[in-house]
């Protein structure tokens, strides 16, 4: 989809801005083009698809969002977290891992992981390869508590 070039000169767009607004634009959100303009000024491209991609999977597995820009620009707005394919990494082998360790105190959240031992936690939507070094970690001093 191609966007008016005066449209991104005036609001002096880079090439990535332009292509995550036209990709915005695609999606077929109930939003106006200076909203849209705000948050791909404001937001980096990647958590913009991220909540995008998230609401749309959220409302397409039946959850009822009346108005899908509003729902968005809140999650946006507070920063919210969102579940991501990183998030599904995470929780799979958070699942695999407390098998392997035969981990019984480990409560798998939807969010969240919690040792019930220590009562530490762990975000289940922490970068992949950081939630692995943590989660190991947290194993290592759940044992010291047992």
């Amino acid at each position: 989809m191609n966007i008016d070039k005066n449209l991104a000169h005036k609001f002096k767009l880079s090439d990535n801005q332009i292509e995550i607004y036209a990709w915005l634009k695609g999606q077929n959100l109930n939003i106006d083009d200076g909203t849209l303009i705000f948050w791909v000024k404001t937001y980096p491209s990647n958590r913009l698809k991220d909540v995008v991609n998230f609401a749309n999977s959220r409302r397409n597995a039946g959850q009822n969002i009346q108005n899908i820009g509003g729902w968005i620009y809140k999650l946006l707005k507070d920063n919210s977290p969102v579940v991501t394919e990183q998030y599904e990494v995470n929780r799979e082998f958070t699942k695999t891992f407390s098998k392997l360790k035969k981990w019984e105190e480990l409560k798998i959240y939807e969010k969240y992981v919690k040792d019930t031992v220590t009562e530490d936690d762990l975000s289940l939507l922490m970068e992949t390869e950081s939630f692995k070094r943590a989660l190991e970690a947290l194993y290592q001093k759940s044992k010291l508590y047992r």
